[in-house]
């Protein structure tokens, strides 16, 4: 009877371990995927640039990008997966997916999401408020100059034809 609870116990305690190491071993996974980090931008945009990224974003007032973690993002996916995405991680990702339109080791839906989950978290973490801001700017800026730079001639989208 010891012996049963003791076992009982220690599966137990191993499931819970588990669980805990399972966002951080997911955002490292995430980023093992990614080809380097993004360098931070150059070239900050004014207060009134960011205001208008942030806007785009459904923010209001005055912009903030909360640093966020492995577990903090997976605790809003598990226990609030309805809830809209905050103005402050959506600009996130917007700089993140930019990054891993280029710089993807892995192709597939399951990477890109990992991926680019594990890259969010590290921007928001590792780069100031105005760095991803300025970085969102600058990536919606390049995007209206080339708006069909991922089609081709006749309208189809690249990544499409290199299947």
């Amino acid at each position: 009877m010891r012996r049963a609870l003791l076992s009982v116990l220690l599966f137990l305690f191993s499931v819970a371990m588990l669980l805990l190491a399972s966002p951080y071993v997911l955002y490292r996974l995430g980023l093992s995927g990614v080809d380097g980090l993004p360098q931070k931008p150059v070239l900050a945009v004014s207060r009134e640039q960011q205001a208008r990224v942030w806007s785009a974003a459904r923010g209001v007032g005055t912009p903030h990008v909360t640093a966020t973690n492995p577990y903090l993002y997976a605790a809003r996916l598990v226990f609030t997966p309805g809830a809209a995405t905050r103005p402050g991680e959506l600009i996130a990702w917007q700089v993140a997916s930019k990054y891993l339109m280029t710089h993807r080791h892995y192709r597939g839906t399951a990477w890109w999401h990992l991926s680019g989950a594990g890259l969010t978290i590290w921007l928001s973490r590792n780069w100031t408020e105005e760095e991803i801001l300025s970085a969102a700017w600058h990536a919606q800026q390049a995007s209206v100059r080339q708006p069909n730079a991922s089609h081709d001639r006749h309208g189809a989208h690249a990544s499409l034809g290199s299947r």
